[in-house]
């Protein structure tokens, strides 16, 4: 008999986000910030919306600009992102992003809380 595998993280792909606590909010707006003020791209921190896609068909980051941005996300929150979850699906959204990040920094034992 053998043993079911993990189940993968719960990612909202739905195009409904999941209802927000306000460690997930506070967290956006870190992602945001992140986003418009650590990396090398030209988009102000107020056109950045929790639900627009971040790769194709919104805001666009390209693999170099994800791979800093993933990089970023590690170093301050004390995670890593497995290979398996370097997926469009986690990257669908800063919602669904940080949705993600919260799960990964209670596994790591990190304080959800931002």
């Amino acid at each position: 008999m053998s043993t079911p595998a993990s189940p993968a993280p719960h990612l909202e792909t739905s195009g409904q986000p999941a209802p927000a606590s306000a460690d997930t909010t506070a967290l956006i707006e870190q992602l945001k910030k992140m986003i418009a003020h650590e990396l090398d791209v030209r988009i102000p921190e107020s056109k950045i919306d929790a639900t627009v896609a971040l790769l194709e068909g919104g805001l666009a980051l390209d693999s170099m600009v994800l791979f800093e941005f993933v990089t970023l996300i590690e170093k301050r929150y004390g995670i890593e992102f497995a290979d398996q979850h370097l997926r469009p699906e986690v990257f669908e959204n800063l919602t669904v992003l940080a949705g993600y990040v919260q799960r990964e920094m209670v596994r790591a034992g990190k304080s959800a809380a931002v």
